[in-house]
């Protein structure tokens, strides 16, 4: 069984984002991001352009409004953490 974790390099170490209780010695198998896009898909959001009245913090604000939380994707070490 494979287990994704997410993390990040702190130019000395891999850093896991998640909770995983890793083994001491454990073998990993290390897939690297070369996109090197740091933006959350909210920063991305906001960078679009839109035709309407509306200023981005109504529409966030509407966004917001209509949120409901999952919790299908719940549980440790899930992919969605």
């Amino acid at each position: 069984m494979m287990t994704a974790v997410k993390a990040y390099y702190d130019g000395k170490n891999f850093i896991p984002l998640q909770k995983y209780n890793f083994k001491q010695n454990q073998y990993v198998l290390i897939v690297v991001d070369d996109s090197n896009d740091t933006e959350t898909p909210a920063q991305k959001f906001l960078k679009l352009s839109w035709e309407g009245p509306e200023s981005a913090d109504e529409i966030l604000e509407k966004i917001n409004c209509n949120v409901s939380n999952s919790n299908r994707f719940e549980g440790d070490n899930a992919l969605f953490d």
